[in-house]
């Protein structure tokens, strides 16, 4: 039976994730601070692009 890299590597980034916060708390809070400053910009980014584009 083949293995299906949809369902396995999520598993195997949170598993690194999760070793990680746990090995050096202080860089997985840098990495989650710097990961939610991208999302809002992204969102931001893309707010104004709908919006010049319904205008």
């Amino acid at each position: 039976m083949l293995v299906r890299p949809r369902k396995v590597l999520p598993t195997v980034l949170m598993i690194c994730a999760v070793l990680y916060a746990l090995k050096d708390p202080e860089g997985a809070a840098t990495i989650v601070k710097a990961a939610a400053h991208l999302v809002m910009s992204a969102s931001e980014s893309f707010a104004r692009f709908v919006q010049t584009v319904s205008n």
